[in-house]
């Protein structure tokens, strides 16, 4: 079944896909309560969520819904984590960023936490190739996220402020190094969850880079709607199936411990922002449909284990010695 609130869009598409759909707002808490009373578990899939995940959170903790989503805000999955007592009472699971926001690199940092188990640093990264551009989605929760909440990186087991000098390292995915940045992604939080450790940077090489750059030098300008409004205007979203077919993306990932050892290891895979986040989510209702659920809050690989990523098509995973 699929659920939105515009009824000519939900129901082409229904039709489109055979499902079932319901049409309702999420100002209509009652409406929320009868749609959810039909199902076991909600994929989540209205971003910005810090407008919209506390509206399906309660309606799943009244009805006794699994609930699950893409989210990649820090603040949003800060709020999910202080619900844990209550989902654990209501026997529900709260399983947030299960798109490539989330899975793959959590899969990843687990996966290189029980490689060095003394590792107190962790350090991760994506590049993104081919012609597919950011979803618009992404974008839009990007720039939304800017002011209000900031970015955030992990020293110490304690989230603190992005650094205003974006901080450059060059990592190799495979085809020698190349230059990437700092990048608040959501691992500073779900991998302190799903590993431990303490000291978490997450980075980027591929486009991100360029909406980061404008985002950190004009962040004072995002209070007012007109300036972000136009810059979501000026920015190329979306892409077609063809384009996500000749695209890929590649996903490194670093532990390091007190004495200087280190692990690395790397995953490749389809298109992060569509097709690797589809696959991502589709393995985990496929999880939770067939009974595997861990009641409160979860991190993917905390949930899964670290070969969850493996479960979707096209995606490999290295250990670099």
């Amino acid at each position: 079944m699929i659920a939105g609130r515009n009824a000519a869009r939900v129901e082409a598409l229904a039709v489109e896909l055979g499902l079932d759909f319901r049409v309702f707002s999420l100002d209509d808490p009652a409406a929320i309560d009868r749609a959810l009373g039909e199902v076991a578990v909600v994929l989540h899939c209205a971003g910005p969520y810090i407008h919209t995940y506390k509206q399906v959170v309660g309606g799943c903790l009244r009805t006794g819904v699994h609930y699950l989503d893409l989210t990649g805000e820090i603040a949003v999955l800060d709020a999910l984590a202080a619900r844990d007592a209550e989902a654990k009472s209501r026997k529900v699971m709260l399983l947030p960023a299960v798109g490539f926001d989330g899975v793959p690199t959590d899969c990843l940092a687990l996966h290189l936490r029980q490689r060095l188990p003394s590792a107190t640093h962790l350090a991760l990264a994506f590049q993104s190739w081919g012609p597919a551009r950011l979803p618009p989605g992404t974008a839009t929760t990007a720039i939304e996220s800017a002011v209000p909440y900031g970015f955030k990186i992990r020293r110490n087991g304690q989230l603190e402020v992005f650094p205003r000098m974006s901080k450059i390292r060059w990592i190799d995915f495979g085809q020698g190094p190349i230059k990437a940045s700092l990048y608040p992604w959501s691992d500073v939080f779900t991998a302190f969850y799903s590993t431990g450790i303490p000291d978490i940077e997450d980075y980027t090489a591929g486009d991100e880079r360029l909406l980061l750059a404008a985002l950190t030098l004009l962040r004072p300008l995002f209070r007012y709607s007109t300036v972000r409004r136009f810059f979501r205007s000026m920015l190329k979203t979306g892409s077609t199936p063809e384009e996500r077919a000749r695209s890929g993306t590649r996903v490194w990932g670093e532990v390091e411990n007190d004495q200087g050892r280190k692990a690395v290891s790397r995953l490749q895979g389809p298109d992060g922002g569509v097709t690797w986040t589809s696959l991502a989510a589709l393995a985990v209702v496929k999880r939770v449909l067939a009974g595997e659920v861990l009641p409160g809050f979860q991190t993917p690989a905390l949930a899964y284990g670290p070969d969850l990523v493996m479960e979707c098509e096209g995606v490999s995973r290295l250990d670099v010695t």
